[in-house]
């Protein structure tokens, strides 16, 4: 990527230097943690903040393929305003093969790539760009254990912060993969989730990328998000509420009809 960006790797596992001692990568091995030993996201967001030397900062999952635009939707971001926090949606594709990044990687592997994955659903967020200090107040949430990505987007919105959503500009490309590496923790209902969907507060303020106020369009122009994907938002977060809110009742009365028809 041109102008090379600054990488910082946040990271306490044992061995990783020994891995990335040939790339050009900051290792923060020092991160804040739960009780679990859970690295927090809020702790990488303040030491980020005082270790950047650029005005724009981004967060993304370690599993994310970067395209050049990403930097150029930075710039564009910046230029319309000095606050706001872009995001994208994500195209998941399976990798089995080594990747060259050499000259022209873009052109010839990207498009192919993109084209044979899935758009993935509004979501799962594994980009945040945003200007640096905009979130030092950010509660302790455990990374990889769900909802952080949710009050973020909820919080800029509250906050009267733009939110937009550049998917149509942006390509993220995701590598499809396992929970292997946490076989042992249930990310999504253990007690780290429990704690993180505590800061929320509400399930209205589980925000996606549905819920941008704005768009960047593929030409790079930053305009109302007034599509029906937007427009549905709120529908499609109530309806998915009420079927989670009700599955217990829903699988009382299938029990109950197999019962019926099968005299069990």
């Amino acid at each position: 990527m041109r102008p090379k960006p600054r990488i910082i790797l946040f990271c306490n596992e044992a061995g990783t230097a020994e891995v990335v001692g040939g790339f050009d990568v900051e290792l923060v091995e020092d991160v804040e943690a739960n009780s679990y030993g859970t690295p927090l996201v809020s702790g990488m967001f303040r030491q980020a903040d005082t270790l950047a030397n650029s005005d724009v900062l981004a967060f993304i999952s370690a599993d994310i393929i970067l395209t050049q635009r990403t930097l150029q939707a930075a710039r564009l971001a910046q230029d319309w305003s000095k606050r706001f926090l872009l995001v994208a949606q994500r195209h998941d594709v399976d990798i089995r093969t080594l990747l060259e990044f050499d000259q022209g990687w873009e052109t010839r592997w990207a498009p192919g790539a993109v084209a044979g994955g899935k758009l993935h659903s509004a979501g799962a967020i594994d980009l945040f760009m945003f200007p640096r200090g905009q979130y030092d107040q950010m509660p302790p949430f455990a990374i990889g254990r769900t909802a952080y990505d949710n009050w973020l987007l909820w919080n800029t919105v509250a906050s009267d912060i733009p939110l937009i959503d550049a998917t149509e500009y942006v390509t993220l490309i995701h590598q499809n993969h396992d929970y292997g590496h946490v076989p042992a923790i249930d990310v999504w209902n253990g007690d780290e989730a429990r704690t993180n969907r505590s800061w929320v507060k509400h399930w209205t303020n589980y925000y996606t990328i549905a819920h941008a106020t704005w768009t960047m369009s593929a030409e790079g122009k930053i305009g109302p998000a007034v599509g029906w994907k937007y427009r549905m938002a709120r529908p499609r977060q109530l309806l998915s509420h009420t079927l989670r809110a009700s599955r217990r009742i829903r699988t009382r009365l299938r029990s109950w009809r197999f019962a019926r028809r099968y005299g069990a």
